[in-house]
């Protein structure tokens, strides 16, 4: 805590007084930290940071870790968002992907979150993962939406290189669901959370009219944030860093006084257009052409010709009323619809 708050006070001095309206407490499980001192660390970056009187504050969570004196806890701190990484509702899918928590505990954490006031829950879940049918992600989809969460994420499994699950995959030994099997399992979740009430905002993400996560807005906006921690990212004032992962090593830099980075870089103008557009299109509402110029003071119509006359004339985009935005199609090609905004 005292090198987290060394660091917010360094951040403070480069950010200055401009207001911040989020906050955002992740990079893991950080509910495994006892909720006394997790709520002790929140009310200190609070007194710390220059943020608004009610800021949306979101923390990432286990179902297995959440208990009724926590919640409770963290509630009186100011947490008012919560994101449960549920990911599934098939024990022998939870395990198989090497979750702790158990289908049950789920409802009851749910029902933890909301006798503690907090109102504003999040459910991610997973699709592809090693031995799920479409039955499966149906079940999953019906029971995360029968608890009235205000916002669900579903992601697609991402076999990472070097990982033992890509090697088994690779070896025959654990079938995943194929490109058009998890094709066909986002179009379910599109299908069955829109027809439940859930506006789908964001490529990954449906909510409750008007409980949009607003931390999460920022980066799809391409905004600035102060990342806090070994191995967060930060992105500030047109430079991007990188806080080295390594815990001892960040906290002995942080009592000489300095951060301790992995990586450090100033963003040029035009990799900052290009990032806008990238993130800016996986919005469904896709980006707005005035508001671009006069970020910019040049429109991306000018600046992206070609690529955009490309993805129009494939029907990966579409433009109207001044907006660029993705297709229903360009919602299964997204890599490409971004892709097509690097310079």
């Amino acid at each position: 805590l005292i090198s987290l708050r060394q660091e917010a006070l360094y951040y403070r001095s480069v950010w200055g007084e401009s207001p911040l309206n989020t906050l955002f407490v992740g990079g893991g499980t950080p509910s495994l930290i006892p909720p006394k001192e997790l709520a002790a660390f929140i009310v200190l970056l609070r007194e710390t940071l220059p943020f608004v009187r009610e800021p949306e504050i979101s923390m990432e969570a286990n179902p297995h870790s959440l208990t009724h004196e926590g919640a409770e806890q963290l509630s009186m701190a100011g947490v008012n968002r919560v994101s449960l990484g549920v990911q599934a509702f098939q024990d022998r899918l939870l395990e198989a992907i090497g979750r702790a928590h158990r289908s049950e505990q789920i409802g009851e954490s749910v029902a933890a979150l909301r006798q503690a006031g907090i109102e504003n829950i999040n459910l991610d879940l997973m699709f592809g993962l090693p031995g799920q049918s479409q039955r499966d992600w149906v079940e999953t989809l019906e029971l995360a939406s029968a608890l009235k969460p205000t916002h669900v994420s579903c992601y697609g499994l991402i076999l990472e290189d070097e990982t033992p699950l890509t090697r088994w995959v690779s070896e025959g030994l654990v079938d995943v669901p194929k490109d058009d099997e998890q094709a066909e399992m986002f179009e379910t979740a599109c299908r069955i959370l829109k027809g439940d009430g859930y506006n789908h905002y964001e490529i990954s993400n449906f909510c409750k009219p008007g409980w949009q996560c607003k931390h999460n807005l920022l980066y799809w906006h391409n905004k600035p944030f102060i990342g806090l921690g070994s191995g967060a990212t930060g992105y500030i004032k047109g430079l991007r860093y990188k806080n080295a992962p390594d815990v001892q090593g960040y906290i002995e830099s942080w009592g000489r006084g300095a951060p301790l980075y992995e990586g450090f870089n100033e963003v040029s103008l035009d990799q900052e257009m290009d990032e806008t557009m990238m993130v800016g299109m996986r919005l469904l509402k896709g980006i707005d052409e005035r508001a671009f110029r006069s970020r910019y003071q040049v429109g991306f119509s000018d600046l992206y010709r070609e690529a955009i006359e490309d993805l129009l004339a494939r029907g990966l985009v579409e433009y109207t009323e001044g907006r660029l935005r993705v297709t229903y199609q360009g919602l299964f090609l997204e890599n490409q619809v971004s892709g097509a905004f690097l310079r």
